[in-house]
């Protein structure tokens, strides 16, 4: 039962985690959809993305229309950063980029930090750059301990209540078998402390049928070893 409950909270963790992430990525790729279009639509003019005078301004929009996010790159094809805004000090050449970020949307979790990569659309087959928006992932890692704490406090008391009524069950079922053993452990205990007193009369308990036999073989034992010191050495 305890490897079957651990298996299913594990599975669970796992899923929702993939949840959280996936919701993370859907919410990003809207905005960084609508933040490349003015970049896609100077590139379709032939000019390079360093011309567009108001790139920062356009980025910045972007950042501010929520609050999760922490900076937003914009990047040419070799990754150099061509604009940027949020956190300066973040830099984002100290991770290790997914494979084939320049050819389509990729997604990267760095500790409580989540990198959304969007290539920009040109004319040609490949980006002519790529805007990397960072977000503040803390909550959807928060919210993960949560739950998980939730199913493991469940998981507890579901072993606990269900220890309990399968021993109560096992216990209903050997009901005369536990019942033998304990009188047979009776018996023992009482023969235990007749031999201890000296005396095979026993204590005022009626015993039972194994400390009556163990009693008899006693008693016989002890008369047989008075009989021969009687007796005195052989000659």
């Amino acid at each position: 039962m305890a490897i079957a409950i651990l298996i299913f909270v594990g599975l669970t963790l796992i899923q929702f985690r993939n949840v959280q992430r996936t919701l993370l990525a859907e919410r990003v790729a809207v905005l960084a959809r609508n933040t490349a279009e003015p970049f896609e639509a100077t590139v379709g003019l032939g000019l390079p993305l360093s011309s567009l005078r108001n790139a920062a301004a356009l980025l910045e929009r972007a950042r501010q229309s929520d609050d999760a996010i922490i900076a937003i790159h914009l990047v040419d094809r070799e990754g150099s950063v061509l604009r940027q805004v949020g956190d300066l000090s973040a830099d984002i050449h100290a991770m290790d980029w997914p494979a084939g970020w320049r050819e389509g949307p990729k997604n990267l979790f760095a500790g409580d930090r989540f990198f959304s990569f969007n290539p920009i659309t040109g004319p040609g087959t490949e980006a002519p750059g790529v805007i990397i928006v960072s977000l503040d992932a803390s909550d959807s890692v928060i919210r993960i301990w949560a739950i998980g704490a939730e199913l493991a406090v469940a998981a507890v008391a579901f072993l606990a209540v269900g220890t309990g009524l399968i021993g109560l069950g096992l216990r209903r079922a050997f009901a005369a078998e536990i019942a033998a053993f304990e009188a047979a452990e009776a018996d023992i205990e009482g023969f235990e402390r007749d031999s201890w007193r000296g005396s095979d009369a026993g204590d005022e308990a009626p015993a039972g049928e194994l400390r009556q036999v163990l009693n008899a073989a006693y008693g016989g034992y002890r008369r047989a070893i008075g009989g021969a010191a009687a007796k005195g050495p052989p000659s």
